[in-house]
């Protein structure tokens, strides 16, 4: 057995410029005890190359164990991700979908105490929109939902009416592109949503671009903070087609303004 054939061990946990010291040593050792220049020589090379040798496969472990690392992190953060998409949504349909319900609901119960037959009506808008909420749900849960700009406008329209809000609409869903249609119709629906949920409205405009939804409202409410998670949520939607949304309170006016495409950049 050579003098370079113990070395294994040791070269896999000193670095290279130790290992190269060591090699010189080791061949020293084999010239002064008979090998010769030949043996010195040959020993110098098999250190070196035992060390590049052995420091190569840590380091291509460690490469491995920290893709593996990675890996998991990434798995991590896309279950952390579908969470909140998640609960982001819930928040969106069950908030909207509950807003609604109460509306109509009160408006029933005022008819009905005057004897009014248009509660019959309303509390069949309330069986309906309960069971639109429960498709909408299942879908959610399936991941394949999908809304609809033109009947969110519509939808968002009647249910502020019949909660005593004058409600105003400029602008056709038509003018916004496909790709943007599905966000700016969750802009549409939370935005209906905080004015029954955070103010005292009188008045609502709605109004609809190429490149914008703006939601304009009267009396809000004042709230602890400006954004609640609703707009949040909004925000990380028009993340992801690139746009941006933003929200102005005034003393009597809150504006919800979504931005995409061309005048989001």
């Amino acid at each position: 057995m050579g003098p370079a054939d113990r070395l294994g061990p040791v070269t896999a946990v000193i670095s290279l410029r130790w290992s190269f010291v060591l090699a010189v040593v080791v061949a020293a050792g084999a010239f002064f005890t008979g090998y010769g220049p030949v043996g010195a020589g040959a020993t110098f090379f098999i250190v070196v190359l035992m060390a590049f040798t052995v420091q190569i496969s840590m380091w291509q472990l460690h490469i491995v164990t920290e893709l593996d690392s990675s890996r998991d992190a990434a798995a991590a953060l896309s279950v952390a991700e579908e969470r909140l998409r998640f609960s982001r949504d819930l928040h969106d349909v069950v908030g909207r979908s509950l807003s609604a319900i109460a509306v109509k609901s009160e408006l029933a119960a005022a008819l009905s105490r005057r004897g009014d037959d248009r509660a019959a009506d309303q509390m069949d808008e309330v069986r309906d929109l309960a069971q639109q909420s429960m498709t909408e749900a299942r879908q959610l849960v399936r991941g394949y939902r999908s809304i609809d700009l033109r009947a969110e406008i519509e939808g968002a329209s009647s249910l502020l009416t019949a909660a005593g809000i004058d409600t105003e609409v400029i602008g056709s869903p038509d003018a916004v592109q496909a790709e943007f249609a599905e966000a700016a119709a969750w802009i549409v629906r939370e935005g209906a949503t905080n004015i029954l949920r955070h103010s005292d409205a009188t008045h609502c405009r709605i109004e609809v671009t190429a490149h914008s939804v703006r939601i304009v409202n009267d009396r809000p409410r004042i709230r602890s903070s400006s954004d609640g998670s609703g707009i949040a949520g909004l925000r990380e939607r028009l993340a992801t087609v690139g746009g941006s949304v933003e929200s102005v309170r005034d003393d009597d006016r809150f504006t919800l303004i979504a931005t995409f495409g061309n005048e989001a950049g």
